[in-house]
């Protein structure tokens, strides 16, 4: 089974080219990456965003797929309220004076 991956540049899902282990694309002439999908844009825009994470490609590639639901079930932010019934959170000190 081959893995999918999501471009950083346009939201894109694409394949890879299968084969060797230095994919390139037929008629691009440049090495398949696993963040974007080797339109020009694209690659500008998802270098940017590899060096402004600090992490390599591939990681980047996997939680772009993590994200997009294609590793798993997408993971939805934490509701920080509380619990229905319990007490709210206390407010900060300035505000529990005598004057209010």
């Amino acid at each position: 089974m081959r893995t999918w991956f999501v471009c950083l540049g346009c939201a894109a899902l694409y394949l890879p080219p299968a084969g060797s282990t230095d994919p390139a694309y037929p008629g691009v002439g440049g090495p398949a990456s696993p963040v974007d999908c080797s339109e020009p844009e694209c690659r500008e825009k998802a270098q940017t965003a590899v060096d402004a994470a600090g992490v390599p490609a591939e990681v980047l590639a996997r939680w772009a797929r993590r994200a997009a639901g294609l590793d798993g079930p997408r993971r939805v932010a934490r509701s920080y309220r509380p619990a229905r019934g319990r007490r709210a959170a206390a407010g900060p000190v300035a505000a529990r004076t005598r004057l209010l």
